[in-house]
């Protein structure tokens, strides 16, 4: 072939320059060649004559040959008129391109082909590698991505497994995480992804792989595809415990090191006990760190498909495992703020609290201070008054008409001094003055001695007393007291008129009176603020008639409570303990029994 352009031979004149022409093209790093119009070569350099000479020593004979490509585009490239550039097919490298240029003469009609034969593997290789970093980087860049977007710590783990086994992301068979425990002294399995057998892998890679998702679209739906999945890999990963101390081991060691590796079974060594619990003969590992804090490792390995793990795996998964480093420490660090926060609030609140009950301790020493003033001035007139009542009732005789008024009136003196001992001592039951009483009495004592101030033209009063309800250990006035507070709340309540029932009934440890109106009712912002000194909805009331009725219901060892609908009405619940149960602070043996 080479010779075939030796027929035609150069004037000696010009011979030396086609000589030194001919060895500069064959120190060409391509193919050049010159064909007829029929597509027979004419010449050839070294370079294309080597690989069609190679071609020939290797090439079967059912392949149509690289000459035979090349003749074709010749041919094709005459019938054209123009320049060609095609692939050579079947090389042995199949990255040979055939680029042609016809030679024409004066009239334009092409007379020969000139052509050039480039070996671009190379190129392509670059391409290869340069298209493979872009698709790492890609990867990387979704799966940061995705983290960023929680701080769930449970999601995050999920996360990266799903990244390093997802086809579209490292694509390793299965994945193990483990992390330090709370103490930082033993690595402990956390979570793992991977199929158990090669059939339900190709079941799972097959319908990851028909859907066409990206590994963002992937990662975002991972709580549906993880949903009965992974049993056995789970069961495997839950088994690793890993001391710190042992620093033999491969992934304790990987973490200590800060540094991400291979290791196979075959090496020996180190890891035997690994490579049986992992069921695997190859695996990799990464650390997980943070800011120079150990989290814990990445385990990678293709159990399945028994693929080799090569350096840029190892490397890849490296990468991985910063970006869920970072994950990780975010996530434990919102999970201590949100502790901290909530530690914070709870502070808070028993604060708010404390200022609540230091705030009524004050206004009960300021109500001390007042009643105090007011049970000082008012006692003097009022043992006046009892007392002109004792002597004139002793001078008159019984058969006067006025005998039994006078009577009255020093029987009503000595209870209404009772009533302002009781009110300056409302804190704290007098033990000398505690009897065994029956709540239904006291409350047909209290309607009695309320009828005055009830418009019996308005308001109706019904009473559903309970049969059989046992006594409560009380004392008396005091108890009258708090009802007269909260029934004169209910017919305040009700101007226009209405009706105010009072139901007795015995519960488990307790005899409950429930005071029931049908006014106004409460509204929910003042539901909370009725029992709290001074607070008052009532034109010219002070505000401490429910107080002083809530301190006595409380300091006999009992409850108080209301319910309340706007519009429709409200309902006080007074509970007492049984006669066996205890007053506030106090033993059964220190109270006084009737």
């Amino acid at each position: 072939m080479r010779d075939a352009l030796k027929s035609n031979k150069p004037s000696k004149s010009a011979e030396p320059f086609f000589n030194d022409l001919e060895k500069l093209l064959d120190e060409l790093p391509l193919g050049v060649f010159k064909s007829s119009t029929e597509g027979q070569l004419e010449y050839v350099n070294n370079f294309l004559f080597r690989l069609l000479e190679r071609e020939g020593q290797t090439k079967l004979g059912e392949v149509e040959s690289s000459k035979n490509q090349i003749s074709s585009q010749v041919k094709d490239c005459v019938v054209s008129g123009r320049p060609l550039s095609v692939k050579v097919k079947d090389f042995e490298n199949s990255n040979l391109f055939v680029r042609v240029f016809p030679i024409k003469n004066g009239t334009g009609k092409a007379e020969g082909v000139a052509g050039l034969v480039e070996d671009i593997s190379g190129i392509v290789s670059l391409q290869g590698n340069l298209h493979k970093k872009i698709n790492e980087l890609s990867i990387l860049c979704e799966l940061g991505k995705v983290l960023r977007g929680t701080l769930n710590l449970e999601e995050i783990l999920q996360i990266v497994l799903i990244g390093v086994t997802a086809g579209q992301g490292l694509g390793f068979n299965r994945a193990f995480l483990l992390l330090l425990n709370q103490t930082g002294t033993v690595l402990e399995g956390e979570l793992a992804i991977g199929p158990s057998n090669p059939e339900e892998a190709k079941r799972i890679w097959d319908s990851l792989l028909a859907r066409e998702q990206s590994l963002e679209e992937v990662l975002h739906s991972y709580k549906d595809a993880l949903k009965g999945r992974d049993v056995l890999v789970n069961q495997i990963v839950k088994k690793l415990k890993i001391p710190l101390s042992d620093e033999r081991n491969p992934l304790i060691q990987s973490m200590l090191n800060k540094k991400a590796f291979s290791i196979s079974r075959r090496e020996g060594g180190l890891g035997e006990n690994l490579f049986d619990i992992l069921q695997t003969d190859q695996f990799a590992v990464a650390p997980l760190i943070s800011k120079d804090k150990m989290l814990g490792v990445i385990v990678a390995d293709n159990r399945i498909n028994q693929e080799s793990i090569e350096d840029e795996d190892v490397e890849l998964l490296s990468i991985c495992a910063h970006h869920a480093s970072a994950a990780i420490e975010s996530s434990q660090l919102y999970l201590e703020l949100a502790e901290k926060v909530s530690k914070l609030a709870e502070a808070n609140r028993r604060i708010a609290e404390s200022s609540q009950r230091l705030l009524k301790v004050e206004k009960l020493s300021v109500l001390g201070q007042i009643t105090s003033q007011v049970a000082h001035e008012l006692r003097n007139p009022m043992t006046i008054i009892g007392g002109f009542a004792h002597s004139v009732l002793k001078k008159m005789s019984k058969d006067n008409p006025d005998h039994e008024y006078i009577k009255i009136i020093a029987k009503e003196t000595e209870r209404m001094e009772k009533v302002l001992n009781n009110v300056l001592n409302f804190s704290k039951p007098d033990k000398s003055h505690l009897e065994m009483v029956n709540v239904n009495d006291l409350v047909d004592q209290t309607f009695e001695m309320m009828e005055p101030e009830i418009d019996s033209d308005k308001i109706s009063m019904v009473k559903f007393p309970s049969q059989n309800l046992p006594s409560v250990r009380a004392n008396s006035d005091l108890i009258r007291q708090a009802l007269i507070n909260v029934f004169r709340n209910a017919i305040w309540a009700m101007p226009r008129g209405g009706i105010l029932s009072v139901t007795t009934r015995q519960t488990d440890k307790f005899v409950k009176i429930e005071v029931k109106d049908t006014g106004f009712g409460i509204s929910q912002e003042h539901m909370n603020k009725i029992f709290d000194s001074f607070f008052t909805t009532k034109p010219e009331a002070c505000g401490l008639g429910l107080t002083i009725s809530s301190e006595i219901i409380k300091n006999h060892g009992g409850k108080i409570g209301v319910g309340s609908a706007e519009g429709k009405g409200t309902t006080f619940y007074l509970e007492l303990p049984l006669a066996d149960g205890k007053l506030a602070g106090e033993s059964p043996e220190s109270l006084v029994k009737s």
